[in-house]
């Protein structure tokens, strides 16, 4: 494939970008090449300036001039986030402002990582969309611009053309969406698992991470014991005791604390691993026995109750295509 056939990837960087919203990017396109049958993205970043660009980490990227950047010649524009400061210096950048839009007129998507959408928000990109950012600043945007419908928690939204991610990682997860809508389940799937990423996480998923936010807390280490022993009954007596409180505490405790009876704790954890394997694939039957319920039909049950959908439709929806297969 020649280059000018190739899928030209934009990612819009400026000084004080956070770099992980560049570099995940990156990777994600470029890996994707190996897996295709011919290299099928040509990755650049760019800044109005071009050249060294300094990083919020203090690690300089190099980058082209926007000027040598036609806009017709576009495909995807990704605008990064990164400090408050370098962030309104770019909003403020007329020129940056004015080829941004010519691309967005014309390229097949555009979007942002992070903070990076309070850029398209500020040069009318956003209006009529639904969009989403980093979770700490969710509120700000949907204040700011009542133009837009902000989904506070989404890892990703992709509203037509334009896609837009939470905080950082969530980048990473968003670029796997755009290369299986291009080359197939196969090749993101492919991607991920270069990445070592332990499931890739799709687009209405939370920024939340259940495990994370408890991981915080009083009940950090009772949470690693849940985890690894999820495929044992876990008793709200056993968690109790594990936590050295009696049953009355432990409960208003745990509720005050995860803002989750312990049950339903133990029941999202479960349900966690039981999608993640339902998305690597694997039988209702599988997932369910991987993930400590007691039987298939247990799990349908609670995954119709929480999720309105079979762990079958489920699967069909979001498992990973059997290797080899490509779009």
């Amino acid at each position: 494939m020649k280059s000018a056939d190739k899928s030209k990837v934009v990612v819009v960087a400026f000084p004080g970008v956070q770099m992980l919203d560049v570099a995940g990017p990156a990777d994600v396109f470029t890996l994707a090449n190996s897996f295709n049958v011919e290299p099928f993205y040509e990755l650049v970043s760019a800044s109005t300036a071009g050249g060294a660009t300094a990083t919020l980490n203090g690690i300089d990227i190099v980058t082209r001039p926007i000027i040598d950047l036609p806009p017709a010649g576009i495909d995807t524009l990704i605008v990064a986030g990164g400090a408050e400061d370098g962030l309104m210096a770019a909003i403020q950048d007329q020129a940056l402002a004015a080829w941004i839009r010519l691309v967005a007129a014309t390229a097949r998507r555009y979007g942002s990582v992070c903070s990076g959408a309070f850029a398209l928000a500020e040069w009318g990109l956003l209006d009529g969309s639904k969009v989403t950012t980093h979770w700490s600043a969710a509120a700000t945007l949907d204040r700011h611009y009542p133009n837009i419908s902000v989904e506070a928690d989404a890892i990703y939204v992709q509203d037509g053309r334009l896609w837009t991610s939470g905080g950082v990682t969530s980048g990473i997860d968003m670029c796997l969406g755009m290369v299986e809508h291009d080359l197939g389940r196969w090749v993101a799937s492919r991607v991920a698992k270069q990445l070592i990423l332990p499931v890739r996480r799709l687009g209405n998923q939370s920024q939340f991470s259940l495990v994370l936010d408890a991981q915080a807390g009083r009940y950090a280490s009772l949470v690693d014991w849940v985890r690894t022993h999820l495929q044992t009954p876990i008793s709200n007596d056993e968690l109790a005791a594990r936590a050295g409180e009696s049953q009355r505490s432990f409960h208003r405790h745990f509720l005050a604390e995860t803002g989750q009876t312990p049950a339903a704790f133990v029941e999202a954890l479960r349900l966690q691993v039981a999608r993640e394997h339902l998305e690597q694939g694997a039988s209702a039957k599988a997932a369910a026995r991987a993930a400590g319920f007691t039987s298939d039909e247990h799990l349908v049950r609670v995954f119709v109750r929480r999720f309105r959908m079979t762990p079958a439709q489920y699967r069909m929806t979001h498992g990973t295509a059997r290797q080899g297969e490509r779009k």
